[in-house]
Order: C-alpha cells, then structure tokens, then sequence
C-alpha cells in the first residue's frame, strides 16, 4: 500500500505470521540487509548459524537478497509502475484484502 493512498493496511506482513524460527529468520535478516546494509554484523550472521543456516545457506540468502536489491533499485527509480496483481490471485495479501 503506498503511503497517503487513504487505505488502511488490514492484511498481515511477514512479522504476524506463523513462521518456525528458521524461516522467520530469513526475512529479518533480508530486511536489515536491505534497509541498513551497512549494520549487518557477526551477531546477524550467528542469529541466522542458531537458527540452524549453514555458512552456504547464509551465503545465499545474501546472495538473493542483494540481487534483488540491486535489480529492483534501478526499476523503482524509473519510474515504471509497480507490478499488477492479476484478479485471480489467491493470497489474502495480494488481493489487499
């Protein structure tokens, strides 16, 4: 939802799911990726190594997450309009509803 559309935000976001510890790990270390890369530190990396991710799997979360990061950072600046959900999706959070 952009900000001063005058809708309120009703679905739920990645923090109110149900997640088991290893993937709920996943999205608050690529979130703190792509907010503030630069405060990413060892603890970041051992929080990920206690919920059970091998120096592989850490590699490629970082990995995506930068890529994407970096992907989508040049198509937001262009101005292009945001991708469409199609009408039959079927996730609560991408009808908006």
């Amino acid at each position: 939802m952009r900000p001063g559309s005058g809708s309120r935000r009703s679905q739920p976001t990645w923090p109110d799911y149900d997640l088991d510890p290893p993937t709920r790990s996943l999205p608050r270390y690529a979130s703190k990726l792509t907010e503030s890369p630069s405060r990413i530190d060892a603890e970041d990396i051992a929080a990920l190594e206690r919920s059970g991710w091998d120096a592989d799997a850490i590699w490629e979360i970082t990995a995506l997450t930068s890529f994407f990061n970096c992907s989508g950072r040049p198509e937001a600046a262009s101005g292009l309009p945001p991708d469409r959900i199609p009408e039959h999706a079927k996730l609560a959070e991408a009808r908006g509803a």
